[in-house]
């Protein structure tokens, strides 16, 4: 009886150890020109709308999204790298600054030329890395991605070849698929938004039987504006889709499961404070997301899936390198594993996510990425928002030919080229400053991240912090352009002496201190007095940053590159 009982335990210890070790699901969801609203930590009003407010669309909120910012990890001060949806999808999906996409020839920052070709495609980007390392890969929704032959443009043509195009970039499964935005070309008339279809699809992957962990890109097309949301809840059925008509009604928990898509479709505008589009579309990503949910739960699997919501850039300004236009919401959720209802208040970017997710999988990236993972500071909420390693850390933003760089309390912005920039145009408009160069300070004279409305409506007059960001930004040029990835460009400013103390860090912290030295990764404080730069790249040759700007190649104005 002894031996049956040892055998009992032992088998049980090998359940429980190997369930243990079974990497997590992790889960992208990048809705479309979503709002920011105002209980997520919005970026502030502009000087010409300064009494904006944006409230949920509905008197019950929006409960499956609060459910997983409440949830999980609020990240106060995320980022998009860049402002418009395909330059941001990139730096997404390959962790990497959108100027360095191998489609580009040059440093001009629009949707057009920042597509996953070559390498980006085939080996460098996170799909990749997960389905060569054991996950089962899988894209859904919006893509954005992909080069089109726009003379030949179909969605047979997408059919035939695009749905090829996306699978070899590195995911194993593609349905739902939305090549490009609703409008012009695109759209044949036939379809519209379909959520409902979209959710389905997705849902199937996840009730695939299989021992495999997934990865899944689930990318919502609403409420983007290329297509009416209202038109599209009550004129097109939920089976019209791009890949033509659907045999039987999407299946989504919650929406239509137990209803038709019409009677589903009518709750929206019952719940909604307006028929404003984006309300409407607000309300059906929420239910859809709350399908997933669902799912998740029924099948066991929520707990063990990595769930990171973000949107693709900020509206207010939209597409514009203004704090409205960069900023984003974004919440992490990972069942007990992180501090539920907790607000991680350090500079992040969408350029992060890549090695974050991967640590989390326990996999090494196979390339050099921009970003770096959150994992620790997640883990560690208290420590982090205290630490000036992420409090001062300077992070990049690109856009047509203009670039800023945020270092701690200070933003730096260069508008290069005012014939080709939506930053100038939109900053005009906003009654916000538009000056060649612009330094903002974001923490208003304090230590805290703290923007008003005015904040950057007028240039800061400090030629010294000036002058050291825009060393940050001739680094960045440098680092970008150079596809030696084997030489060191550290594109920071050295720690400031007059950093806040950190806290006492607690047993885990010092735990992990002993382990691998905290969050210091070689920089070095810098001592009392004038801050030096750290700039290795020093040694590179910063001609092609000096010369400016080239004119718009002819080749790319024919394109659409609306966000």
């Amino acid at each position: 009886m002894s031996q049956i009982l040892l055998v009992a335990g032992l088998q049980l210890g090998w359940l429980v150890a190997s369930s243990s070790a079974r990497r997590p699901n992790v889960l992208i969801i990048q809705p479309d020109d979503l709002p920011h609203y105002d209980p997520w930590h919005r970026p502030p009003n502009t000087p010409n709308d300064p009494d904006r407010r944006i409230p949920f669309p509905s008197a019950d909120g929006l409960p499956n999204l609060e459910r997983l910012r409440n949830g999980g990890v609020e990240l106060t001060q995320a980022y998009t790298t860049s402002a418009m949806c395909g330059t941001s999808r990139w730096s997404t999906i390959t962790g990497r600054y959108p100027s360095r996409a191998r489609s580009n020839e040059g440093d001009y920052v629009v949707i057009p030329r920042t597509k996953l070709e070559g390498r980006d495609c085939t080996a460098e980007n996170i799909p990749q890395l997960f389905r060569d390392n054991g996950y089962r890969t899988s894209m859904f929704g919006k893509w954005h991605l992909s080069t089109i032959d726009y003379s030949k443009y179909t969605y047979e043509y997408v059919k035939s070849l695009l749905l090829g195009q996306v699978k070899e970039c590195g995911f194993d499964h593609v349905s739902g698929l939305y090549a490009e935005n609703l409008w012009h070309d695109f759209n044949d008339g036939s379809f519209s938004h379909n959520m409902e279809w979209i959710t389905h699809e997705a849902i199937q992957e996840m009730k695939r039987d299989s021992d495999e962990p997934w990865f899944m890109y689930y990318n919502p097309t609403v409420p983007h504006g290329a297509e009416s949301v209202s038109r599209a809840l009550t004129e097109f059925s939920c089976m019209a889709t791009p890949s033509g008509m659907l045999d039987s009604k999407p299946s989504v928990p919650g929406l239509t499961d137990d209803q038709s898509c019409w009677d589903y479709r009518q709750t929206i505008f019952e719940r909604a404070d307006s028929d404003a589009d984006v309300d409407l579309g607000a309300i059906w990503l929420d239910d859809a997301i709350g399908g997933l949910l669902r799912v998740l739960e029924d099948t066991g699997q929520l707990e063990d899936t990595v769930i990171l919501f973000f949107e693709d850039h900020g509206m207010e300004p939209k597409s514009s390198l203004y704090e409205g236009g960069v900023r984003i919401p974004m919440f992490i959720n990972y069942g007990s594993k992180l501090e539920t209802g907790s607000k991680l208040d350090v500079p992040v970017s969408t350029v992060d996510i890549g090695p974050t997710l991967l640590e989390y999988a326990d996999i090494t990236p196979s390339y050099e990425m921009d970003g770096k993972s959150l994992k620790t500071a997640l883990a560690h909420i208290s420590y982090s928002n205290s630490n000036p390693t992420w409090i001062e850390r300077c992070l990049f933003f690109e856009l047509n030919y203009d670039r800023a760089v945020r270092c701690g309390c200070y933003k730096y912005l260069q508008i290069n080229d005012r014939d080709n920039s939506n930053t100038w145009e939109k900053g005009g408009k906003a009654g916000l400053s538009k000056r060649r160069r612009n330094l903002f300070d974001l923490c208003n004279g304090t230590t805290e991240y703290s923007p008003t409305t005015d904040t950057e409506a007028v240039s800061v007059d400090d030629e010294r912090t000036a002058n050291e960001l825009d060393s940050m930004l001739t680094c960045h040029s440098n680092q970008v352009e150079s596809q030696d990835y084997g030489r060191v460009y550290d594109c920071q400013l050295p720690i400031s002496s007059q950093a806040r103390p950190l806290p006492e860090p607690s047993h885990d912290d010092k735990l992990e201190q002993s382990q691998e030295n905290v969050e210091v990764e070689g920089d070095e404080v810098a001592s009392a007095g004038e801050p030096s730069l750290i700039v290795e790249a020093a040694t590179v040759s910063t001609d092609a940053a000096e010369e400016g700007a080239p004119g718009q190649d002819s080749k790319w104005t024919a394109e659409p590159s609306s966000p």
